[in-house]
């Protein structure tokens, strides 16, 4: 009976896992899908009336005649395809430089636009750095109340002006890891584990289920070096 009983709870385990896995691999797939959907209908929107007046100045539609959306819109998401690669051309260069900044500083010096922009500069900074960059390492860390142990990433150090070394604590929401709490601990009060960013990535977004079968758990590094010193 027990081993009818553990062999029931591996099957359950191991469909679970197996559902889990096909939600994660979907889940970004359909997520880029909605995005290029919602980028295809609003580069249409703003760009169709541009596009029909180049047809019908090259000759290809007349003024009275209807044209097909979809090939207007399609138009219109290359012609913005290539736009923005040659944004991207010339804000690389030393000229393209020159003139971003000139008109970085006008924008950080509007009223209201300011806030806007910055913030906007800033937000896409975060999600444009890559996964070690942005998040360091997974720790455990006592949250939200003394006795509790929350999984999160280290993202970066602060020091303040009496020399007191902090570290930058991300506790991400499950299952969705980008809302969350910024916290700041000494490094006594973080515990390390041997799990990397993306193992630590699939257990919030799982809810705990995809965990690793042995985790190992140690004091921070900086911590045991300095008590060794």
């Amino acid at each position: 009976m027990k081993t009818g009983k553990l062999y029931t709870s591996d099957f359950r385990k191991n469909i679970r896992r197996k559902l889990v896995t096909g939600l994660l691999v979907v889940f970004p797939i359909f997520i880029t899908f909605i995005i290029i959907k919602f980028l295809f209908g609003l580069i249409g929107g703003i760009l169709s009336p541009v596009v029909k007046k180049i047809f019908i100045f090259l000759g290809v539609a007349h003024p009275n005649s209807t044209v097909d959306e979809f090939v207007v819109t399609s138009v219109a998401f290359v012609l913005t395809f290539f736009a923005l690669y040659f944004i991207g051309v010339v804000a690389t260069n030393f000229f393209g430089k020159l003139i971003l900044n000139f008109f970085e500083a006008i924008l950080n010096k509007t009223p209201i636009i300011k806030n806007i922009y910055t913030s906007s500069k800033k937000l896409v900074e975060i999600i444009s750095l890559p996964g070690r960059q942005s998040f360091k390492r997974v720790v455990l860390v006592e949250y939200p109340r003394v006795g509790m142990k929350a999984f999160a990433f280290v993202t970066g150090n602060i020091k303040t002006k009496d020399g007191t070394e902090l570290t930058s604590i991300f506790v991400p929401t499950t299952p969705n890891p980008t809302s969350g709490f910024l916290i700041y601990l000494p490094e006594d009060d973080i515990v390390e584990t041997d799990m990397d960013i993306e193992e630590g990535m699939k257990l919030i977004i799982s809810g705990g289920i995809l965990v690793p079968e042995h985790l190992k758990l140690f004091k921070s590094k900086l911590t045991s070096e300095a008590q060794e010193e």
